[in-house]
């Protein structure tokens, strides 16, 4: 047997639980962990969101001046996001990181003895039991030997147990359980409804606390933000939960423990760095209206040159511009003239 990606996982697990003798505590840790990784990715999530809610006038600028030039209006946006060091869907990097993780403590939590140095003992088709594999080195025979894996190996369903649930059982094979179990320790799972209840309490969680989430970042981008990746995100933020709510209610309950643990981890998160740096409110009054004008500003100053290169008087708008503003003066001027 060979260390590979999920025998990372299983080792990191095993590693926990020598620290906290408890298999759902283990889980958080390593959830924890994960999120200290992505620390300095969280960062530049939020300080992208930021500079991103800065630009928005530029932004809009932009839009109204060459809308219907979109090759131009690309190419100009791209410089703005490189000359400020912004990313538009930097956003969604932390979140992609957290898919392998995801992936790989699925498979560990689904059949972990497979991934500490354990060989599966096979009746036909089904799974029967594991046993101990002589052809296991280095870290690997360290995590062969660790408690999380002579626990799960004597006492898998005990191990299992955390606030009365058991982590390898999922709500989906609860209420409507498999004809083979993909692994032993499913075959013991309680069945029915009331059964499964505490179960779907924690899915909903999951899904309650990944919409606050997405709805904590549309919040952080400003209530002015109108731009086409604000509209995607409130878009995702009403289809990614009830995504992955779909997806929890056939996950082993670990899986989703972890998911519920990133979530609130990254709420407290979000929270701090908005007391923190709370975003700009929106331009009001003049402000607003000097955003809202200028793509008429760049219209007329465009129409402005086009007129200056015309040889027809007509067209000359800057001229003739120019010289009403000077009749106005000189009318004002000899307004005062009378008055004295």
């Amino acid at each position: 047997m060979t260390f590979g990606f999920f025998e990372l996982f299983s080792s990191a697990l095993a590693g926990f639980y020598a620290l906290v003798p408890s298999y759902g505590l283990a889980i958080i840790l390593l959830t924890v962990a994960v999120r200290v990784l992505l620390l300095p990715l969280s960062i530049k999530q939020t300080r992208s969101m930021r500079e991103m809610q800065r630009i928005q006038p530029e932004i809009k600028r932009i839009q109204a001046k060459y809308k219907g030039n979109r090759q131009k209006m690309n190419e100009e946006m791209m410089a703005l996001y490189k000359e400020h060091s912004v990313n538009p869907f930097g956003g969604c990097l932390p979140l992609l990181m957290q898919f392998p993780v995801l992936i790989g403590l699925f498979y560990v939590v689904r059949e972990p003895l497979r991934y500490m140095g354990y060989a599966a003992v096979e009746r036909g088709d089904q799974i029967v039991g594991w046993a101990r594999s002589n052809e296991v080195t280095g870290i690997l025979a360290k995590v062969q030997t660790s408690a999380l894996a002579e626990g799960l190996d004597s006492a898998g369903r005990s191990l299992n147990q955390f606030l009365g649930m058991r982590l390898d059982c999922s709500a989906g094979g609860i209420i409507s359980p498999p004809e083979q179990a993909a692994h032993l320790l499913q075959e013991s799972c309680p069945q029915g409804l009331a059964a499964a209840l505490p179960y779907l309490v924690l899915v909903a969680l999951m899904g309650f606390t990944t919409y606050y989430q997405q709805k904590q970042m549309q919040t952080s981008r400003g209530a002015g933000a109108s731009d086409a990746m604000s509209q995607q995100m409130q878009m995702m933020g009403k289809i990614m939960p009830v995504m992955l709510m779909f997806f929890a209610y056939t996950f082993p309950l670990g899986v989703v423990l972890y998911w519920l643990t990133t979530n609130v981890w990254t709420i407290g998160q979000q929270r701090l760095v908005l007391a923190a740096a709370p975003p700009e409110p929106p331009p009001t009054g003049k402000k607003a209206k000097a955003a809202q004008g200028d793509g008429k500003s760049g219209a007329l100053t465009q129409g402005e040159a086009t007129g200056s290169k015309s040889k027809n008087p007509v067209g000359n708008t800057g001229n003739g511009a120019r010289s009403g503003a000077a009749a106005a003066k000189g009318r004002s001027s000899n307004k005062k003239k009378r008055r004295r």
